[in-house]
């Protein structure tokens, strides 16, 4: 429990949302973004480092030297149509529960970690995996991560996800002399109804799920284009599944190209998102938290095999006991990611669940901080990792 139940005023992380969600910048280019929240934290008696681990845009701020050592993960990016999956909620969120947890005499170390592009646009493209491997995690205890979302969730199940293209490369020619082309576009075309066709087929314990679109498919009527890519989407509930999806599109596309005479390339564009390992431990404590301010959420960490979006937050739960909530701030039927989810997360309606977020966070903290058995049980699942 936190030291009085009061935790002051929230005003101020609250303008860090507004502020974020008003920059609303694209994956691997949050410099405004960046700085906005790494010097909240400065100011706030947080040492900065920046660029971190060779990305301009993230950063790592700490603040104590005790254990045990929390980390808040800070999303910073936007979508093209702006912040319609609300990071600027959980850039909010990250840096105001460091600030509260620190106001609480939180004796371990507290570091947030800025993490650029969770959506997969640009050079940092799911940047948690770039920090996995590169150790940012190492010398930590335990994480903590947040979503908006149109319900409460403690725990997660995201599913394994991978983003590749499929290149096909032919020979222009005009129209009227098609037989001296290679119609990229044609090989492109077959490719993607075979994937319909085998993707149909796979078993249904695989739950393998393949989203598709042109991303170029040619210049004019006229011409016999020649070039052609199709991106492709993959998900599934196991790697392994995953994988396996993967190899047999990769065949597929490259034998149509060999039929249609076109050089192809399959080439996977984004790191793999592995399906998502809850912390039970700190999840419970996360549920009792939100419990006590009149929140029911529904308990992610006890279900299997739910189909919800990817994320790379799930890679950094493969190698740290990782906790999770989503926090509801628009109503069950607003899809995430579209215009009208954008709105709740620049609403003043989001404000009083993000609020609730930090205050079961930071409760949850202190109880690990003050209870052995908790903080063994989380080293127990670190070493099992």
């Amino acid at each position: 429990m936190n030291k009085n139940s009061n935790y002051g005023n929230f005003t101020e992380i609250f303008e860090i949302s507004k502020k974020v969600f008003k920059i609303a910048e694209i994956g691997s280019k949050e410099f405004k973004t960046s700085a906005l929240l790494s010097n909240f934290l400065k100011n706030n008696g947080f040492k900065v480092q920046q660029p971190y681990k060779g990305m301009k845009t993230s950063f790592r701020a700490e603040y104590g030297k005790g254990k045990p050592v929390v980390c808040f993960l800070c999303e910073e990016d936007a979508l093209p149509n702006g912040h319609s999956c609300g990071h600027n909620l959980i850039a909010a969120w990250a840096v105001g529960s460091a600030l509260k947890l620190k106001e609480q005499g939180y004796k371990g170390k507290i570091v947030v970690i800025g993490t650029p592009s969770e959506e997969g646009i640009g050079e940092y493209s799911g940047s948690k995996d770039l920090l996995v491997k590169k150790g940012a995690f190492k010398d930590i205890d335990f994480v903590i991560g947040v979503h908006p979302d149109s319900q409460w969730n403690v725990g997660c199940q995201s599913p394994a996800d991978l983003t590749a293209e499929i290149i096909f490369e032919g020979k222009s020619s005009h129209l009227e002399e098609a037989e001296k082309g290679t119609n990229a576009l044609d090989a492109l075309i077959v490719t993607y109804l075979s994937i319909r066709n085998a993707t149909a087929s796979f078993n249904k314990y695989m739950h393998v799920l393949v989203g598709m679109y042109v991303k170029q498919g040619g210049v004019a009527s006229n011409i016999i284009p020649d070039k052609a890519i199709l991106e492709i989407d993959i998900r599934s509930t196991k790697s392994s599944y995953l994988m396996h999806a993967y190899k047999r599109i990769k065949e597929i596309a490259e034998g149509v190209g060999k039929i249609y005479k076109t050089k192809t390339l399959v080439k996977q564009i984004s790191p793999i998102y592995e399906e998502y390992k809850n912390a039970p431990a700190i999840d419970k404590i996360l549920y009792e938290k939100l419990k006590k301010q009149g929140v029911k959420a529904t308990k992610l960490y006890e279900q299997k095999d739910q189909q919800i979006g990817a994320t790379d937050e799930a890679n950094v739960s493969r190698v740290v006991p990782t906790g999770h909530i989503d926090f509801k701030i628009a109503p069950e039927n607003i899809a995430g990611h579209s215009d009208k989810f954008r709105y709740f997360a620049g609403s003043r309606n989001s404000f009083d669940p993000l609020k609730k977020s930090i205050i079961a966070t930071v409760d949850a903290c202190l109880e690990i901080e003050n209870s052995q058995k908790v903080k063994n049980e989380i080293r127990e699942s670190k070493m099992k990792i």
